[in-house]
Parts: C-alpha cells; sequence; structure tokens
C-alpha cells in the first residue's frame, strides 16, 4: 500500500497541481495531505474499532492466537474503515482467525476480498446473506445444494427502505453495480434484475411467475458457498457454508443497530405462482 507521507509529500513538492488535487479530492485531501496528522489519527481510531469489534466476536475465553499475516492484512485495511460494514466485515475476519494454534491464515484470503470490495457491495451482501439466512434458519436438508441451487429474489423498496439506506437518486443504479461486483467475485449467481414485468416475460428463472405487489423492481439471484461463508467469516465464524442454516447460530450485528439492515421480505421463485398476463 502506498505510504500516505509520500502522496503528501508528491502534493506538497508540486504546488502548481494544488488547486486541481484539492478539486478532485476534495476533503480526502486533508487526510493525506495538510491535515495528516489528523489523518494518522482518523486512521488509528479506525484500526482500534475493528480490533474492539473483533474482540466481541471472538472466543477470548481461551487462549489462542491470530497469524501475523491475518493481523497485517485486515489491520492494513482497516485505516481507510470509514463505513460500519467496512468495518464490520473486517472485524469478522481478524475475529474467525483466532485459533489455539495460530497458524490457520486462511482469513487472508477473504481479508483481501473484503478488501477490493466497495461499502454498497458489502451492504447488500450482508442484506441478501441475511434474508437468505432467514429463510434457512433450523430447516432440515438433506443437502446443501437444496438451498444453495435455489433462485431467490428481493424487492427494490424493501431493498431501498429497509436494508440499505442509501438516497433514492442512482439508487436502482448502486443497487445494480454492487449486485453485478458480488456476481463477479462469486458471491451471488444468477443475476437477474428488473420490473416484475420485464422479468416475468424475458428472465428464464422468473418467465411465466407471478411476482409480488408493491415493488418497482427486483434483484434476482442463486446463493453460493462463497458467500454464505463471506457471511459467516463477517460474524467471526471459520465454517462450512452449512452452517448457515444451523438454528442456534448468532447473526447479529456487532455495531449500532440502528446501522444493522433490517429484515426485508425474501422469495425462493419455485414457491411463485404462475404469471398470467392480462388478455
Amino acid at each position: 500500500m502506498t505510504d500516505p507521507m509520500i502522496i503528501a509529500g508528491g502534493i506538497a513538492s508540486a504546488p502548481l497541481v494544488l488547486e486541481t488535487t484539492k478539486r478532485l479530492l476534495g476533503p480526502t485531501l486533508d487526510l493525506l495531505g495538510d491535515g495528516i496528522k489528523n489523518g494518522l489519527a482518523n486512521r488509528k481510531s479506525n484500526i482500534s474499532k475493528v480490533a474492539a469489534r473483533a474482540d466481541a466476536k471472538a472466543d477470548t475465553s481461551e487462549p489462542g492466537a491470530i497469524p501475523p499475516r491475518v493481523a497485517a492484512e485486515v489491520f492494513d485495511k482497516a485505516q481507510w474503515a470509514d463505513d460500519e460494514f467496512v468495518t464490520e466485515y473486517l472485524s469478522g475476519m481478524l475475529a474467525s482467525a483466532r485459533t489455539p494454534a495460530g497458524t490457520d491464515d486462511s482469513a487472508v484470503s477473504w481479508t483481501a476480498l473484503v478488501g477490493r470490495m466497495s461499502a454498497d457491495q458489502l451492504r447488500l451482501h450482508y442484506a441478501l446473506y441475511t434474508a437468505l439466512r432467514a429463510k434457512v434458519a433450523g430447516k432440515k436438508f438433506d443437502n446443501i445444494s437444496e438451498w444453495e441451487s435455489k433462485e431467490v429474489f428481493v424487492g427494490y423498496s424493501d431493498l431501498r427502505l429497509i436494508a440499505l439506506g442509501w438516497d433514492q437518486e442512482f439508487f436502482v443504479e448502486r443497487l445494480v453495480e454492487a449486485a453485478v461486483g458480488l456476481a463477479r467475485e462469486g458471491l451471488i449467481t444468477q443475476l437477474g434484475h428488473g420490473s416484475s414485468d420485464f422479468l416475468a416475460r424475458v428472465w428464464s428463472p422468473t418467465r411465466k411467475k407471478a411476482l409480488p405487489d408493491g415493488q418497482f423492481g427486483f434483484l434476482v439471484f442463486t446463493p453460493t458457498s462463497a458467500g454464505s461463508v463471506l457471511f459467516l467469516r463477517a460474524h467471526g465464524y471459520r465454517a462450512h457454508s452449512g452452517v448457515l442454516a444451523e438454528a442456534e447460530l448468532d447473526v447479529s450485528y456487532s455495531g449500532d443497530p440502528q446501522d444493522a439492515p433490517g429484515a426485508i421480505n425474501s422469495y425462493w421463485v419455485e414457491d411463485l405462482p404462475p404469471f398470467n398476463p392480462p388478455g
């Protein structure tokens, strides 16, 4: 990672571009340039917040340790974790890496994944898998694939008003871009999105299916093992994807409850009634 001091030094040594840089970076320049001392304080605060949440998620009643590679990777990314969901996920990566021997560094790759995901993507991932968790928790399945192969859909209105809290302007654009990012990382698959009419007439999984009223669009996806495991890691668990269905699993949000996504309605596509177009 580039040291902010190098960036700050470069800006200071090139005063002719300072005005352009200010216009481009906005307040971020204060963290990297003139306000580097305050910036360092903020970075340390972010690291402390991630560590505190990780401590709350990990079982520290027994001796254990976190591999240095994991700690270094998490704290490097924690410096800039101003978003609550970035903090939530990074703290889970740190907590899930704590073992009695302290030699399991598998969280390194999951931390790298979190580090390249946007805050929007993390929030959407959390909302979708919280909804999935509500559908499978405590239910008996002969095989994980029984629910990992099922298409799930959620409404735009539910996501906007309950789960994500984004501004209405450009909501759909942000939502779809975040969903495409999740699909690119293999955290969801068979992604579809659009109006109920479009999905009922064109999109294969939902074609000739009647979608619920009261939504101005829907997101359709199939969960993946990677998506489930990342959700479990975010809560401090080092476990296979099937654990997501265990009834006693604690997947409560560890930050301010006001920042947590609310419960959203989700549906199995296979349970939808047939779509009967008028006329």
